[in-house]
């Protein structure tokens, strides 16, 4: 082997030291939300969400007509309106992202109902003369939303009954989350970074075993691929601590991109400095992953 290629090879390796497991201290993996019927015994049920009737409300058998809410399970209660939906985080907001496009949100107030912390909106009635209230509880089994849309006169009444309707929640099977312009991300993050492991642990003893140029270019090319997938998972869902979660996967991505450029053009000063980078890149990653999957309940700065 020639000493370039020595050196190339000897470079890579920089980049597969620190191969560590990501993410070893993140929360539970979410479990998938559950089949849905739309009713149980004497109450309903979407997903993980089970939610007793309160007196005097009724399910109506269809799904609901409240604007971007076209998928929750539709009820009428005391005051108006009601839906109970639950999905996948689709939004930092944690509401579902057709409720956002649908029309401005007040910020979200942070309550604290049955224990638990959920957040509570005003959002588009989708009728003059109406109000509509969101409060949303995440979970590990996905985000439950009660919504309640009252006359303006009532709307006080009908987000009380939404309330008291929130702190009667259960979630079977699935563990109460902090809401928090990290909670959306740290939901799917879990899943997100066992894909990314997965493809670490392959690509990675790829890239120490080979000597071939071409063997670490596509090593490392792989290496790219998968932390850009995992960025491309959360941005969508990225505010806070995981927007720079977020630009930190992607920085990997680049790093191992240039890595693999290196490698193919046998550019051993640039393969050592690629390799350098990425290793301290995975190194800073630990504090963002931990802050991402373990939130901190506020009501600012969402979004």
């Amino acid at each position: 082997m020639s000493v370039a290629r020595t050196r190339v090879a000897a470079a890579t390796i920089v980049a597969v030291a620190a191969g560590v497991t990501l993410g070893s201290a993140m929360a539970p993996t979410p479990a998938d939300p559950a089949p849905d019927d739309g009713s149980f015994g004497v109450g309903l049920r979407s997903g993980v969400a089970r939610l007793p009737l309160p007196a005097g409300w009724v399910p109506l058998g269809h799904r609901s007509s409240l604007p971007g809410l076209g998928d929750a399970t539709a009820v009428r209660g005391v005051h108006g309106d009601v839906a109970l939906d639950i999905r996948r985080p689709e939004d930092p907001s944690l509401l579902p992202a057709a409720v956002v496009e649908a029309g401005e949100i007040s910020e979200p107030q942070l309550l604290r109902l049955a224990g638990r912390g959920v957040w509570g909106y005003e959002v588009p009635a989708g009728e003059p003369g109406k109000r509509l209230v969101a409060l949303t509880l995440p979970t590990t089994g996905g985000v439950v939303t009660i919504a309640c849309r009252a006359l303006a006169e009532e709307a006080q009444s009908a987000a009380a009954d939404c309330a008291g309707a929130m702190e009667a929640l259960d979630v079977d099977g699935a563990q109460a989350l902090p809401p928090a312009p990290e909670t959306a991300a740290s939901i799917v993050l879990p899943e997100a970074i066992e894909a990314l492991n997965r493809q670490r642990r392959k690509w990675r003893r790829a890239l120490a075993a080979t000597r071939s140029p071409a063997g670490r270019d596509n090593a490392a090319r792989r290496l790219a691929d998968a932390y850009a997938a995992a960025a491309a998972r959360l941005r969508p869902l990225a505010s806070g601590d995981a927007r720079r979660l977020t630009a930190a996967l992607d920085a990997q991505a680049r790093g191992y991109r240039a890595l693999a450029a290196a490698s193919a053009r046998r550019d051993a000063v640039a393969a050592r400095r690629a390799g350098a980078a990425v290793g301290a890149g995975d190194r800073r990653l630990g504090p963002l992953l931990r802050r991402v999957s373990r939130p901190q309940a506020t009501d600012r700065n969402v979004g």
